[in-house]
């Protein structure tokens, strides 16, 4: 599965499923340079034709109210990120709201740090991030592929994204050494944040 994050224009997000993206990632994080407010996501759906591509929105640590909203709106995936130590009962909220099947976690861990396992409860998909003290995602880093494939192969019943720097310099290696489920790709597909790169997403569909 091929998803494309940080969608802020409706002619890019056309393009990407024009080309085949299974999924497009609105952000609702306001530091993010990508971020939208739901009013715009709600005017964007209105000029895009989704076919079967999902919508997923992003968003960390977000409260159930906003939760809800998401809901509401008509998204079907939820890509929550959040800190190592975030609350498992808000996590368990989450999962009570969208659904398991739905909910896509993606926890922030330090490289130190041991994979919770107790999260495989709450969702199916989980996403693997570059690590950063400053941000969420979106870096443009590269994330421990090692680390990644040692997990899907560790908790193989369970869908496994890998985020973090990709691009079409590096997602057949990528793709080769860890074998993900899917593959996240944002800024390693933009000309600048929030703008999508027309020849990228093209080299990237053109691996398929």
């Amino acid at each position: 599965m091929v998803k494309i994050c940080g969608i802020t224009r409706s002619g890019d997000a056309q393009y990407c499923i024009n080309l085949g993206a299974n999924a497009l990632g609105f952000i609702f994080h306001p530091p993010s340079p990508r971020n939208l407010a739901l009013a715009d996501f709600k005017i964007l759906k209105q000029e895009i034709d989704f076919q079967d591509c999902l919508q997923v929105a992003v968003a960390v640590a977000p409260e159930l109210s906003m939760v809800e909203q998401f809901l509401e709106a008509g998204f079907d995936r939820f890509q929550f990120h959040f800190p190592a130590d975030y609350s498992h009962q808000k996590i368990a909220d989450w999962t009570e709201v969208v659904g398991r099947q739905n909910l896509w976690l993606a926890p922030r861990l330090n490289p130190d740090e041991e994979f919770p396992s107790e999260l495989l409860k709450h969702a199916q998909t989980i996403l693997i991030d570059a690590y950063s003290d400053q941000a969420f995602g979106g870096t443009g880093m590269k994330s421990d592929w090692k680390r990644f494939k040692a997990l899907k192969k560790q908790y193989p019943e369970h869908q496994w994204f890998l985020a973090g720097g990709l691009g079409p310099e590096n997602l057949c290696q990528a793709i080769n050494e860890t074998e993900p489920d899917g593959v996240d790709l944002n800024s390693g597909v933009e000309s600048s944040p929030g703008i999508k790169d027309p020849e990228k997403i093209n080299q990237v569909f053109s691996l398929f």
